[in-house]
């Protein structure tokens, strides 16, 4: 009896884990076109992960984006660098074939998702030589203040879609030795 009873409250506790699907957005309509992106390494609950690299050296940054769909747009996501450092004098954001990216006008650097497809796209940092220090990376504007919940996640919007940043891990530190 004892066992039958033991079953039937395991059994009645696991249906409770499967009704929550609704609280997460799942099957919502105005949830349908919202993404997420985030550094994919995490600071253990806040953003103080950090990468060190030597001076003249490259280092790879991973961003993660977050999609369970395929549509037939792309989405594009931005990242921000703080302003700790001087680019083109202590650091250089570059692309697979060491050539220099700039920013758009608002100091955004833009990655493109083809057909919204989640992924991991790795941001590439060029310490230069003779450059010592730290400086940040965001995937939200640094300009527009502390990141919180719901006031500024959004990393981009457009008529089809919105991405949102995620609040644990919206930026990492650079250090160059």
């Amino acid at each position: 009896m004892k066992k039958l009873i033991f079953i039937i409250i395991l059994l009645l506790g696991s249906l409770t884990f499967f009704s929550c699907e609704d609280e997460w957005g799942n099957g919502a309509p105005e949830m349908e076109h919202v993404y997420y992106t985030g550094f994919q390494e995490w600071g253990k609950f806040n953003n103080k992960f950090e990468y060190n690299v030597e001076q003249g050296e490259t280092i790879e940054i991973p961003i993660e984006f977050h999609s369970e769909r395929t549509r037939k747009y792309n989405v594009t996501t931005y990242f921000y660098v703080g302003d700790e450092l001087v680019k083109g004098t202590d650091f250089e954001i570059v692309d697979e074939k060491d050539s220099v990216i700039n920013p758009d006008e608002n100091g955004a650097y833009a990655i493109t998702w083809k057909k919204v497809q989640k992924g991991i796209h790795n941001v590439k940092v060029k310490a230069l030589k003779g450059a010592k220090g730290a400086f940040t990376l965001h995937t939200f504007d640094p300009k527009a203040g502390k990141i919180k919940h719901p006031d500024n996640i959004t990393n981009s919007q457009t008529n089809d879609y919105e991405v949102r940043a995620f609040s644990q891990n919206y930026k990492v530190t650079i250090k160059i030795k």
